[in-house]
């Protein structure tokens, strides 16, 4: 078989093999063993390049016979360059193997194509992820309540994984909330208003502890290379509050 597929994660597994994990069109997320050439031209397949590769075997674990580039070679650097091995690293502890996801090799090529063109960063990555949760079916509802009414602009809000958005009235919540947000700014992230510094900060919070709550507490290594920046604003009960400024 023949796919389309992007290099995102390689590693060593026997004397002249690595392990790589490919994001495919066709099939997904496949992981396969590449040996690799001769000594003297020994080149491990790069990321951030189209290739068409072709596939063998039956098995979860797949022989890659052949790799050949479809676009010239482009490299991504500094801050680009981390956020693109960020989003590597969430895709392949988060797709399952072998599953056939096309809209999530499109928003990937998406993401990567924007990383070279250098544009702002943090709105592409929380996309990304609003993308990527949506494809999964973990979609974060910000557009209603829990209970599916509409929300009030001005209503202040209690978010919880599990139970969604609750209107909050000053009470002491039985169960801590991720955040607070007004309902203006939880309508305007649902409406995708990225250049609004409110509504990045509330995706950068809610995002980080939605992909904690989907790995289980599984450490993402690239988060150290991107800026840490912890939350700096006002806080209610202990959590983020988010207000339309």
């Amino acid at each position: 078989m023949r796919v389309s597929a992007y290099v995102i994660h390689t590693r060593p597994f026997q004397d002249s093999k690595i392990l790589v994990d490919l994001l495919s069109l066709e099939q997904g997320l496949v992981r396969g063993v590449w040996r690799l050439p001769k000594k003297e031209a020994r080149v491990i397949p790069g990321p951030f390049l189209c290739l068409e590769v072709e596939l063998t075997g039956r098995g979860e674990l797949k022989t890659l016979k052949s790799m050949e580039s479809l676009h010239r070679q482009r490299s991504l650097e500094g801050m680009s360059l981390y956020a693109a091995l960020y989003a590597h690293e969430i895709l392949t502890k988060l797709l399952p193997l072998n599953l056939p996801l096309s809209d999530i090799y499109y928003l990937y090529q998406w993401l990567i194509e924007n990383l070279h063109s250098g544009v702002a960063i943090a709105p592409l990555l929380r996309r990304f992820e609003v993308g990527l949760f949506s494809e999964l079916g973990s979609a974060i509802n910000l557009s209603s309540t829990g209970r599916g009414e509409p929300l009030d602009p001005k209503q202040l809000y209690q978010f919880h994984e599990k139970f969604g958005l609750r209107p909050y009235f000053g009470e002491i919540p039985k169960l801590t909330p991720l955040l607070f947000v007004e309902g203006k700014v939880a309508l305007d992230y649902h409406n995708g208003h990225w250049s609004d510094k409110q509504v990045l900060s509330l995706a950068k919070e809610l995002h980080r502890a939605w992909l904690d709550s989907l790995l289980n507490g599984k450490p993402i290594t690239a988060r150290r290379l991107l800026p840490k920046q912890p939350f700096q604003g006002e806080r209610l009960l202990g959590v983020p509050i988010f207000r339309a400024i």
